[in-house]
C-alpha cells in the first residue's frame, strides 16, 4: 500500500495531475537549466528559489497553460509574447504609445512618466511578471525588491491597470497551489466533490484513512494555511481542506480521475 503524502509541493501536484488530467502527449517537462540560466544571466539577477525550481521541474506542463497562462523566460531576456517582463516595461510601451499619438494619459501616469526610467521606482513599485489571467484582466506578480527572497509574496494589477497593486498570495509556492488545483477543478476531466457538513467530512477522511490531524498541518510556507492537503497515489484521490473562513465554512474537496464507467 502506498503512502500517503501530506502537503505536497506544487511539484508535487503537478507532476502527480499532469499525466492524469494534462495533454497526454506532453508530458510535465522542466525547462532546461540552460534557458533558465541564460535567462537571468541576461536580466542580471536570479529567480526566487520557489519560481526557479518550478520551471525547471515542470515549466512545460499543460497544466500551465489551460486556464490563466504562465509567462516563461527567455533566453535573452526579451519582454512581452508571454515571456517573464517587468511591469514598468508595460509602462514603458504604453508611454510610447501615447506620445507616438500625442496623447496624454491620466494624471497619475504623467507624473510617473515625466521622471527618468531610472526613478519610476520612486512613484510605482516595479514587478516581474509571470502568470496571466485567460482573458489578460489581471497579472501576476512579484515585486522586484523581493527578487532576492527564496519565496516571496505574490501581487496582482487588481484594475486592470499597471499602476494598481494588491496582495494576491502571501508567497509564490501558495500562488502556485491554488492556481493548479483551480486549473484541475475548472479546466480538465477530473471529478470533483465538495463537502461542507464537518460530520461528513470527518467520516470520508475516516473511511479513506485521512489523518485529519496531519491534514490540518500548514505548509511550510508563507500562506501556507489557506488549504491543506493530501494525495493518496495509489488511488490517485486528491484531498484539499480548507479552514472555516470570514463568509466561507469550512470545506473538503475529494478530486479524482472522471471514471466512465
Amino acid at each position: 500500500m502506498s503512502e500517503k503524502r501530506y502537503q505536497i509541493s506544487p511539484i508535487e501536484l503537478v507532476l502527480w495531475a499532469e499525466p492524469l488530467f494534462g495533454d497526454e502527449e506532453a508530458p510535465a517537462q522542466g525547462l532546461s537549466q540552460e534557458l533558465v540560466a541564460s535567462y537571468e544571466a541576461a536580466a542580471g539577477f536570479q529567480l526566487p528559489a520557489a519560481l526557479r525550481e518550478y520551471y525547471l521541474a515542470c515549466g512545460k506542463a499543460s497544466l500551465n497553460e489551460m486556464l490563466h497562462p504562465i509567462f516563461l523566460p527567455d533566453k535573452d531576456a526579451k519582454p512581452f509574447n508571454h515571456h517573464l517582463t517587468f511591469s514598468h516595461v508595460y509602462i514603458e510601451d504604453e508611454m510610447q504609445d501615447h506620445r507616438k499619438y500625442n496623447e496624454t494619459g491620466s494624471e497619475e501616469q504623467e507624473r510617473i512618466w515625466a521622471l527618468p526610467r531610472e526613478r519610476w521606482e520612486e512613484e510605482q513599485e516595479n514587478y516581474l511578471l509571470f502568470w496571466c489571467e485567460n482573458q489578460g484582466c489581471w497579472l501576476a506578480g512579484i515585486q522586484k525588491r523581493d527578487l532576492d527572497q527564496p519565496d516571496p509574496p505574490v501581487y496582482f494589477n487588481d484594475q486592470d491597470t499597471m499602476y494598481h497593486w494588491a496582495p494576491f498570495g502571501d508567497s509564490v509556492s501558495s500562488f502556485l497551489i491554488a492556481t493548479i488545483i483551480e486549473v484541475i477543478e475548472d479546466e480538465t476531466t477530473a471529478d470533483t466533490s465538495t463537502f461542507e457538513d464537518l460530520e461528513e467530512i470527518q467520516q470520508i477522511l475516516e473511511e479513506a484513512g485521512v489523518d485529519f490531524q496531519r491534514l490540518c498541518e500548514p505548509y511550510p510556507f508563507p500562506g501556507g494555511r489557506f488549504c491543506h492537503t493530501c494525495l493518496d497515489p495509489e488511488t490517485n484521490t486528491l484531498y484539499v481542506y480548507g479552514e472555516e473562513a470570514e463568509n466561507r465554512p469550512a470545506y473538503l474537496k475529494v478530486i479524482t480521475p472522471w471514471d466512465e464507467d
